[in-house]
């Protein structure tokens, strides 16, 4: 069994496919195994991916018809076998020194999580280290939960992403965590890396960069983002059911409605290219029993309070916030749009 599984969803990447393979097989760490997992490519990658296995025993193909990165990463954790599970996302490339600093820091510190920084690539130029990460190791039973949210979530000190963390895989298959598909929630790591949160008991940061992270126009991240507002609110709605599953609700209780209104509401209603699906995302959510328990927390005092007195920030949100989760509650949709675009509304 390898101590690592690195997990790399393949779909029309055959430009960068090759620089990402190499910066694996270049790891100075070597005990791991690579899961390529073709998602219907079209392109030439699946010769590339072959011609690779043929020089290196560790490396697996699976194959499967195009699903989308959800699907693709959980067809790559239903064969896994690694002790830890990374990912790496086809067009990005690993720095040598990756696995082997990150599993020094989760063997020292016994640790469920490590997560560590990357830099952005642009046109050739790699940027400063992303993230504010600092060098710390953290142990849940002692540090409580909705502080990190405050100080290291919500800030994005941490980061979100999947392949910016390496997973202990015991936890993921005894919780049964998998993506939720594209289709039905936006920024799919946000869920589960918050997901893996409620489970972890210690957690690993590492300052220094690992991944360089492309930037390309034609990305999924790239792409237009049809119901985006929808697919935040249905994120908004399964991030707050499940810290209730697994007794993280009360705990949680003030910072997830201000985590999800001002991270992902307002994010889906801002950025969502069809304003008619802003609205019936609204009209359909204002019925969801979740969401209402959402808006009815944001719209009285405490959990607004609890973010300004724990990040010194918030003070106009406070008021917005209010606002908005009073008039989508009453049904003022136009209304509560109007504050998060700028508009007056009544």
């Amino acid at each position: 069994m390898s101590r690592v599984s690195v997990i790399v969803p393949v779909y029309q990447v055959e430009q960068w496919l090759p620089g990402c393979l190499d910066s694996l097989l270049l790891q100075s760490f070597t005990d791991f195994e690579m899961i390529l997992v073709d998602d219907g490519t079209k392109d030439g990658c699946p010769a590339i991916m072959e011609a690779y296995k043929e020089k290196d025993s560790r490396i697996r193909i699976v194959h499967k018809e195009n699903g989308g990165l959800s699907s693709a990463r959980n067809a790559g954790l239903d064969v896994a076998a690694g002790d830890y599970v990374a990912f790496l996302d086809s067009d990005d490339t690993a720095r040598p020194d990756w696995l082997l600093d990150v599993m020094k820091a989760a063997d020292r510190n016994d640790a469920d999580l490590v997560l560590y920084n990357y830099c952005k690539v642009e046109k050739g130029r790699v940027s400063a280290p992303y993230l504010s990460i600092r060098d710390e190791q953290f142990d849940f039973d002692l540090y409580p939960l909705d502080r990190y949210f405050y100080r290291y979530w919500m800030p994005y000190v941490h980061g979100q992403e999947a392949w910016s963390r390496v997973y202990r895989r015991s936890l993921i298959e005894q919780n049964h965590l998998r993506f939720a598909l594209n289709k039905d929630v936006f920024a799919e790591d946000t869920l589960f890396s918050a997901m893996t949160l409620m489970h972890a008991k210690r957690l690993s940061a590492l300052s220094k960069p690992y991944i360089d992270y492309l930037q390309r126009g034609d990305s999924l991240m790239g792409q237009p983002k049809p119901q985006l507002a929808a697919r935040l609110m249905e994120l908004s709605v399964r991030l707050v059911e499940y810290a209730e599953q697994t007794g993280h609700g009360k705990e949680l209780c003030n910072v997830l409605p201000v985590l999800c209104y001002d991270k992902l509401i307002c994010k889906g209603i801002r950025y969502d290219p069809s304003e008619k699906d802003v609205m019936d995302a609204m009209v359909q959510y204002r019925n969801n029993a979740t969401m209402r328990k959402i808006l009815k927390s944001l719209a009285s005092p405490m959990p607004l309070i609890a973010y300004t007195l724990n990040t010194g920030k918030g003070f106009a949100t406070q008021i917005r916030g209010r606002m908005f989760a009073s008039r989508w509650l009453a049904g003022n949709m136009d209304g509560a749009v109007a504050l998060i675009e700028g508009r007056i509304g009544k």
